[in-house]
């Protein structure tokens, strides 16, 4: 049996136990220190490439950290619903979705020549793609948000589409059918005195909570969703609905209700009766707080004086004490509610072939409806 030795030249890399001096590798070995870069995808191990990822931040340019600041007054999140905390981590998922900084510089300059060259000339005057866009005051914040929106849909419907184009369809044939089919459905015309508003056609990426989840594309996007009397109507995070459901007491199974017009009926219901238990346990709430630091007011000014009585600044609001650290997300809805929508309306969307918002897993959006491509 052949000894256990090492004989010389060895493997570049690797020594294997109980391998004689046949081996085929007739390298020396290299001097003792940090393994070298391995050849295959040398771009991953150069620091051009992933600066933010490797936490190399002498990589990142000043224009770099101009776009982070921009990023920062648009409210965006990444296609996860993370907020970008740190330039670092905003870089490191532009780098993983557009590739290589002198990729994405490439795909920006085509972007922005796009966005700026792009217009179509109508029997009502001109129109430019800025136009169509969010952020149409704002012009850095603008080119950032199509250059995101751009790549999506590239990456959606293939990378030689004419995007402008895309966007100047605007809502697609399928969904202006269906919305007039609801419109004119006689259920719901008698349940509503007044039209719906509808929101229909943008081209832009997911919204959380009003905020863009960068790297995604919206069925607003695609013409394939619209969005009913959303001023009416929340939008929540899910664990903003999980919080509504413990401060009424009562749980909503949302998935997998919208098969039949039964489920959605039945779905219908316990989200009503969860808006009013929500508007009921607040003004319930309101009225104890208020009624308990009146009386505290009276202790107070008998023991130390009616100017530190009448003083407010002592005390938070009785609805931020109610809401705590969910008062932003749910002090609109807390005196109107959340949820308006006439049952007759919702069961003739899902007639329709719509999908309703409040099934998702992710949030509750009860005022969107999409169609399935």
């Amino acid at each position: 049996m052949a000894s256990l030795r090492f004989p010389d030249p060895l493997c570049r890399f690797h020594r294997f136990p109980g391998i004689d001096s046949g081996t085929l590798c007739r390298q020396a070995s290299p001097a003792p220190g940090p393994v070298e870069r391995l050849s295959l995808w040398p771009d991953l191990y150069d620091p051009r490439f992933f600066p933010a990822a490797l936490g190399l931040s002498d990589a990142i340019t000043a224009a770099d950290r101009a776009e982070f600041a921009v990023i920062g007054k648009m409210g965006a999140l990444d296609r996860h619903g993370r907020p970008y905390h740190t330039v670092n981590s905003y870089l490191s998922d532009r780098t993983c979705y557009f590739g290589s900084p002198f990729a994405y510089a490439a795909f920006a300059a085509e972007s922005d020549a796009e966005l700026g060259r792009t217009r179509w000339i109508g029997k009502r005057g001109i129109r430019t793609l800025g136009s169509m866009l969010e952020f149409g005051k704002h012009i850095e914040r603008q080119r950032i948000f199509y250059r995101w929106v751009r790549k999506a849909y590239k990456n959606k419907y293939g990378h030689d589409k004419n995007v402008p184009e895309l966007i100047r369809r605007g809502m697609s044939d399928e969904l202006a059918k269906k919305i007039a089919e609801v419109r004119g459905s006689i259920r719901v015309r008698r349940a509503h005195e007044q039209h719906f508003k509808t929101g229909g056609f943008n081209p832009r990426p997911v919204k959380l909570c009003g905020c863009y989840r960068l790297g995604t594309l919206s069925k607003h996007a695609t013409g394939m969703a619209v969005d009913i009397d959303d001023t009416a109507n929340a939008q929540f995070k899910a664990e903003d609905w999980q919080s509504i459901e413990e401060f009424v007491g009562r749980r909503v199974m949302r998935f997998g209700r919208w098969k039949s017009e039964s489920d959605a009926e039945a779905l219908w219901t316990d989200i009503r009766e969860v808006n009013d238990l929500f508007m009921k346990r607040v003004a319930s709430e309101v009225r104890r707080i208020e009624r308990e630091r009146n009386e505290r007011k009276v202790e107070v000014a008998t023991a130390q004086g009616a100017a530190m009585a009448a003083d407010p600044s002592w005390v938070a609001p009785p609805l931020h004490a109610v809401l705590g650290e969910r008062f932003q997300a749910l002090s609109p809805w807390a005196h109107r509610g959340f949820f308006h929508l006439p049952l007759e309306l919702v069961l003739e969307l899902h007639f329709r072939g719509f999908v309703w918002g409040a099934t998702f897993h992710d949030n509750v959006d009860l005022h969107h409806f999409e169609l399935e491509e």
